[in-house]
C-alpha cells in the first residue's frame, strides 16, 4: 500500500514546550524508511522556513509499514526545502492517519 496522498497527524514529543500538533500529506514514501510530508502551515527553524518536513523512524528496524496497519510510528524529523540539500532537525513525535 503506498502512503502517498494520505493525510498524517504529528503528535510531537520534543520540543517538549510545542503545543500544537503538525498536520499534512504525504507526497512521497521513499523506500519504506522516509515520509516527504507537505505541512498546512510552513515551519520556521533556525536555518529556514519550509512547509515541507522528512520523517524517518526514530528506532532501528522500524519501518512505516505499521503506519498502513493505523498504528503510529515513533518519528524524528526535519524541515527540508525544494531546490536545495537544506535539512534541519527539529522534531521528535509520532505520526499517525489522522
Amino acid at each position: 500500500m503506498s502512503l502517498k496522498g494520505q493525510t498524517v497527524r504529528i503528535i510531537l514529543s520534543e520540543p517538549w514546550d510545542w503545543e500544537e500538533n503538525l498536520f499534512g500529506t504525504i507526497l512521497s514514501d521513499r523506500g519504506g524508511d522516509r515520509l516527504l510530508v507537505k505541512l498546512t502551515k510552513p515551519l520556521t527553524s533556525r536555518k529556514f522556513t519550509s512547509d515541507l518536513l522528512e520523517l524517518k523512524p526514530r528506532y532501528e528496524k522500524t519501518t512505516f509499514k505499521a503506519l498502513a496497519q493505523y498504528y503510529s510510528v515513533t518519528v524524528g524529523g526535519g524541515l527540508v526545502t525544494e531546490k536545495s540539500d537544506d535539512f534541519d532537525y527539529i522534531i521528535i513525535g509520532s505520526v499517525t492517519f489522522d
